[in-house]
C-alpha cells in the first residue's frame, strides 16, 4: 500500500500540469472565435503577457517535481496558447530583436558561470570540442537531413538553405539545461564537470557565429542546387577565414571593454553599499549591440565580459536577481513563443522526420564530434573512453538553439514552420531523454554518484 501511495504521489506533478495545459487549450482555441477582434486590443495583449509570465511561474514550482525539465513544459504552453500569441508570432522583427537581446543577457549569464581560471587551464580541448565540433555538428545534420528527406521523399532543393541553418543552430548546446544534471552528481573527476559547463557555454557562442555567418552568406549567395556540400564549399575560401577571425577579435575587445566597466563600477564598491544589478542587464545589451556594429560579433561580446567577470563582491550580491530573472522570465517566455511559432498540425505532420532526425543526432553525430574533436586527448590518456560517452550524452540542445531558430525564421530563404517544427522536435527530444539518462550513465561507468 505505501509503494503504490508513493508512486501515486510521484504522478501527481504530471497530472496536475498536463491537466492545467489540457484545460487552458480547450480554454483558449474555445475562446479564439469570441475573441478573435481583441488580438489587436493593447489591454488584452497586456493581459495575455501578464497571463505568460503566470503561466511560466507555475510551470516553474511544478516541473521541479517531474523528471520533465520547466522548458519542454513551457513549449507544451506555448503550443496551448498559440490563437492568443499570434499578436506576438506575428510581428517577426520585433520579436527577432527581442530575442537577440535576450540572447546576449543568457550568453553574458553563461560566461558568469565559468570561473574564468578552469576555463584556461582546460581551453585547448573545450576550443576544439566548441570550434571543431560546431563545425562537425552542422555539416553531418545537414547530410542527415538530406539523406531522411530523401528517404521519405520529401526532399526539394528549394529546402537546402533552410536544413543548413537548422544544422547550424541545433549544433549550440545549453549550459542551463545541464547545469541541473551536472549538481546533481559528485565526480571523481571534477575536470569533467567544469569542461561540460565551459564547452556547453563556448559552444553556444560558436553555434551563433557560425549560423549568423552562414545566414549572411546565403542571403549574397545565388541559389544551388547541385547538393548539400555546395553551399558549405565558400566557408573554405580565406575570405571566410578572415571574416570569422575579425569577429572574433573585435568580440573579445568588446567583451574586455564591458568587462573593465564592471570591475570600476563593481569590483571597486563598497562591501556595505547597496547593488544594483541594473548593470548586469545593460553591460550585455551594449556589448552585444557594438560588437554586431563592428564586425557581427555581439554574441561573442557579450559572452566574453561575463567569462572575464569573477563572481564576487557586489557581482555575487546581485547575481540571485540576475539568475532569477533569466530562469523564471527570460527562459519561461522563449520556450512558450518558440511552442507558438509553429501549428499543431505541422508539427505533428514532421513529427517521424523530426523524431528520427534527433535520435541519430543524440546516439550517432554528436558521439562521433565528441570522439573526433577530442581524439589528441583521447590519445595522450587525457580521456577516457567512458569520459568520452559521458560528455556525448550531456550536450542537450535548448535555450540558444530556440533563440536561433525563432531569428532565422525572420530571413525570407527560410521556411520557417519546417526548419522551426524540426527544431522543436531535436530540443524536445534531447531535453527529455538525455537530463535522466546522463546521471543513470554516469553512475554505471564510475564516473560519479548521485549526491543524496
Amino acid at each position: 500500500m505505501d509503494i503504490m501511495k508513493k508512486k501515486l504521489h510521484l504522478f501527481i506533478p504530471y497530472f496536475i500540469l498536463i491537466t492545467f495545459l489540457s484545460l487552458l487549450s480547450v480554454v483558449v482555441r474555445g475562446a479564439f472565435q469570441d475573441s478573435g477582434q481583441f488580438l489587436h486590443d493593447a489591454d488584452f495583449q497586456l493581459f495575455v503577457l501578464g497571463g505568460m509570465i503566470f503561466i511560466g511561474y507555475y510551470i516553474n514550482r511544478i516541473a521541479p517535481k517531474t523528471i520533465i525539465p520547466s522548458f519542454v513544459w513551457a513549449i507544451f504552453a506555448g503550443i496551448a496558447l498559440q490563437p492568443f500569441l499570434s499578436f506576438f508570432t506575428n510581428d517577426i522583427d520585433s520579436l527577432k530583436i527581442v530575442m537577440e537581446v535576450f540572447g546576449a543577457i543568457i550568453l553574458f549569464a553563461g560566461g558568469l558561470e565559468i570561473p574564468f581560471r578552469n576555463f584556461k587551464k582546460w581551453f585547448v580541448p573545450i576550443a576544439s570540442l566548441s570550434l571543431v565540433g560546431v563545425i562537425f555538428s552542422s555539416v553531418g545534420f545537414a547530410f542527415i537531413m538530406y539523406w531522411i528527406m530523401n528517404l521519405v521523399g520529401e526532399f526539394d532543393a528549394a529546402l537546402i538553405p533552410s536544413i543548413l541553418i537548422l544544422s547550424a543552430a541545433l549544433s549550440s548546446t545549453d549550459p542551463t539545461a545541464i547545469i541541473p544534471t551536472l549538481n546533481m552528481l559528485k565526480f571523481k573527476r571534477p575536470q569533467l564537470k567544469q569542461i561540460a559547463i565551459s564547452e556547453s557555454a563556448l559552444t553556444d557562442v560558436s553555434g551563433s557565429i557560425f549560423t549568423r555567418f552562414l545566414l549572411l552568406a546565403l542571403i549574397s549567395a545565388p541559389a544551388i542546387n547541385n547538393g548539400i556540400f555546395s553551399y558549405f564549399g565558400p566557408l573554405l575560401q580565406k575570405s571566410t577565414y578572415d571574416a570569422f577571425a575579425l569577429q572574433i577579435i573585435s568580440g573579445i575587445l568588446v567583451g574586455y571593454f564591458g568587462f573593465v566597466l564592471i570591475k570600476k563600477f563593481y569590483y571597486n564598491q563598497e562591501i556595505h553599499e547597496e547593488s544594483d544589478p541594473a548593470l548586469l542587464l545593460s553591460i550585455p545589451i551594449f556589448t552585444f549591440v557594438l560588437g554586431n556594429i563592428l564586425a557581427g560579433a555581439g554574441f561573442l561580446a557579450a559572452f566574453t565580459s561575463g567569462l572575464l567577470t569573477d563572481a564576487f563582491g557586489s557581482v555575487k550580491k546581485v547575481s540571485h536577481f540576475y539568475d532569477s530573472l533569466l530562469n523564471h522570465l527570460i527562459k519561461p517566455f522563449i520556450f512558450i513563443i518558440l511552442g507558438a511559432l509553429v501549428p499543431l498540425s505541422t508539427l505533428i505532420k514532421l513529427a517521424p522526420i523530426g523524431i528520427g532526425a534527433a535520435l541519430i543526432f543524440m546516439f550517432v553525430l554528436r558521439p562521433i564530434v565528441v570522439f573526433v574533436s577530442l581524439a589528441p586527448w583521447w590519445i595522450q590518456n587525457v580521456f577516457k573512453v567512458k569520459d568520452l560517452l559521458f560528455l556525448s550524452l550531456i550536450r542537450e540542445t535548448g535555450i540558444i538553439a530556440a533563440i536561433l531558430l525563432v531569428i532565422a525564421a525572420t530571413f525570407d530563404i527560410i521556411q520557417s514552420e519546417f526548419v522551426i517544427a524540426i527544431g522543436m522536435w531535436v530540443i524536445l527530444m534531447t531535453l527529455v531523454i538525455e537530463p535522466p539518462l546522463t546521471p543513470w550513465l554516469a553512475k554505471k561507468m564510475g564516473i560519479a554518484e548521485e549526491i543524496r
